[in-house]
């Protein structure tokens, strides 16, 4: 799947564009085909109950300190003179932090929420980010970048 390749910037970035926008619109519609309650986009209080509050925020944590935890490793490593490591990058903590947010919130929809629907456009929602996601990296974009790997 390299049709990207040589692409100009102007074509690589209409790609994404259509990305993002199958991305967005995919909550919306699979919440009004299942029957589930409407989500708040831009809400910063998106909890089912004080409990995945508290646990969110627990993985948010987390994940701060593996970032830098990470982040310094690696600063070491190239500072004594070795060569960085792909499972030492920082962002590879926040590709781990999203899929277990989002787990949470449908374990949390699934056990408390009132309308049973809600967990299972999350679960769609999170197989659609990792599908598109190991899609991107494994093809370096349809073949617009070369990730070095």
């Amino acid at each position: 799947m390299n049709f990207l390749e040589g692409a100009s910037t102007n074509t690589v970035f209409l790609v994404f564009i259509i990305i993002m926008i199958i991305v967005m619109m995919f909550r919306p519609i699979m919440r009004r085909v299942l029957g589930a309650d409407k989500f708040k986009i831009f809400s910063y209080d998106n909890y089912v109950n004080k409990k995945h509050k508290k646990f969110d925020w627990i993985i948010r944590i987390t994940t701060i300190i593996g970032i830098i935890t990470l982040g310094a490793i690696q600063i070491s490593t190239i500072n004594r003179g070795g060569e960085l490591r792909w499972y030492l990058w920082p962002y590879i903590v926040i590709f781990a932090m999203i899929p277990l947010t989002e787990s949470l919130r449908a374990y949390m929809e699934w056990k408390y929420a009132e309308n049973r629907n809600n967990y299972k456009v999350t679960l769609l929602d999170l197989g659609l980010l990792v599908i598109i996601t190991i899609i991107i990296f494994a093809t370096g974009f349809f073949g617009a970048f070369d990730f070095g790997w």
